[in-house]
C-alpha cells in the first residue's frame, strides 16, 4: 500500500441516534467508510450481532493518508472473521470509556486490553479480531506505515492516556475535529504532520515545546486540564506547566497570540461556573461560598471579579429571569 499522501480532507459522522439502530446505522457507516477511505483502509468484517443491534455514534476525520475515527457505542462490537487484507499501517487506540480487547495482535504475544485511560500503539499487517464492553467510547487513529513503523514494529507501545504527551496529541486531535471542514489544502498537510509529530512524542515521552506548529495544542491541553480543575486549590500556571513538563514561561508563550493569558483563563472559567451554579435551578449556594469554592481571595474580591465579566453582582446575575 502506498503512503503517498492523497488529496482526502475531510470529515463524516454517523449518528445512531439519527439514523436509527442496528442496520439502520451500521450500514450507512460502512457504506460512507468504503466510499471515503476503503480503498486505503479496509474495514474488517463485524459479527451479524454487532450489525444488528449497533448503537452508537462515529465520527471520522480524513486528513491525507491519516484518519482519527472516535466511536461511542451502548453496544457491544465485535469482529467475526479477519479479511485478507495486506495492511502497513501504524493504529493508536486511545481509551475514553469501557475497554477494547484486541485478541492476539501478532506483535503483541497475547491479547492488548485498552482501558479508559490507557492507549495501545502497534504496527499493522494483519487485520486485529477485537471485541468491545457495551459502553464504549475510543479515539483511534490510523497512520501510514512509513511515518512511525521503526519506532513500533516488532514493539507495540502502551501508556496512560494522561502522560503530557498524549494530552497534547489529544487536545491537537480535538482541534483538528472542530476546525477540518475549514482546512485548506496547505493547513490540512501541517495538521496531518503535526498528528505525526506528535504521535512520535508519544513512543519517545517527548514532544518538542519549541515547535511553533505545537504550541496552539499546548495550549488547549493546558486548558483542557485546567477545566478539569477548577475548584482545586493549587491550580496555578505553575502546577499546569509541571503537569505537562514544559516551563510556566513555555506556557505563556503559547497563550502569547490569544485573546487572554493563562491566568486570565483560569480566572474566567471560574468564574463562567460560578455563574452557572449560582443560577442552577433550586441553588442556594451564597456569594462567600462561591468565592470560597472557586478560590478568590474573599467575597470583596469575587463580587469585584464578578462584576467586572457579567456587568453586574452575583446577587443581581442571581436573580435575573432565565
Amino acid at each position: 500500500m502506498s503512503s503517498r499522501p492523497s488529496a482526502k480532507v475531510g470529515a463524516f459522522t454517523v449518528d445512531g441516534d439519527s439514523t436509527g439502530t442496528g442496520r439502520g446505522t451500521w450500514e450507512v457507516f460502512v457504506d460512507t467508510w468504503n466510499a471515503r477511505m476503503g480503498d486505503l483502509y479496509p474495514l474488517p468484517e463485524f459479527s451479524a450481532s454487532t450489525v444488528d443491534g449497533f448503537e452508537g455514534t462515529m465520527r471520522s476525520v480524513i486528513l491525507q493518508d491519516t484518519v482519527v475515527s472516535e466511536l461511542w457505542g451502548s453496544s457491544t462490537a465485535r469482529t467475526q472473521a479477519v479479511g485478507t487484507h495486506e495492511h502497513d499501517h501504524i493504529r493508536l487506540y486511545v481509551g475514553l470509556r469501557g475497554a477494547m480487547t484486541l485478541r492476539d495482535p501478532h506483535d503483541q504475544g497475547g491479547d492488548a486490553y485498552v482501558s479508559a485511560g490507557t492507549y495501545f500503539m502497534h504496527h499493522v499487517v494483519t487485520e486485529n479480531h477485537f471485541h468491545t464492553t457495551p459502553e464504549i467510547g475510543s479515539r483511534i487513529f490510523i497512520f501510514p506505515g512509513d511515518a512511525l513503523r521503526s519506532l513500533v514494529a516488532r514493539k507495540p507501545r502502551t501508556g496512560q492516556a494522561a502522560s503530557p504527551a498524549a494530552q497534547v496529541l489529544m487536545a491537537h486531535t480535538t482541534m483538528v475535529q472542530r476546525t477540518v471542514s475549514d482546512l485548506g489544502p496547505a493547513a490540512a498537510h501541517a495538521s496531518r504532520n503535526a498528528l505525526l509529530e506528535l504521535a512520535k512524542g508519544l513512543v519517545l515521552d517527548h514532544f518538542d515545546d519549541r515547535e511553533p506548529i505545537f504550541i496552539p495544542a499546548l495550549a488547549q491541553a493546558a486548558k483542557d486540564l485546567a477545566d478539569a480543575r477548577l475548584t482545586d486549590a493549587e491550580l496555578s500556571p505553575a502546577a499546569i506547566a509541571a503537569h505537562l513538563h514544559v516551563s510556566v514561561r513555555t506556557l505563556q508563550r503559547a497563550f502569547a497570540s490569544l485573546d487572554e493569558s493563562f491566568s486570565a483563563y483560569i480566572r474566567r472559567r471560574r468564574l463562567e461556573e460560578a455563574a452557572a451554579a449560582l443560577t442552577a435551578p433550586g441553588s442556594r449556594l451564597s456569594v462567600s461560598e462561591a468565592a470560597a469554592r472557586w478560590h478568590f481571595t474573599d467575597s470583596s474580591h469575587f463580587i469585584r471579579a464578578f462584576k467586572k465579566q457579567y456587568q453586574a453582582t452575583p446577587a443581581q446575575f442571581a436573580r435575573r429571569p432565565a
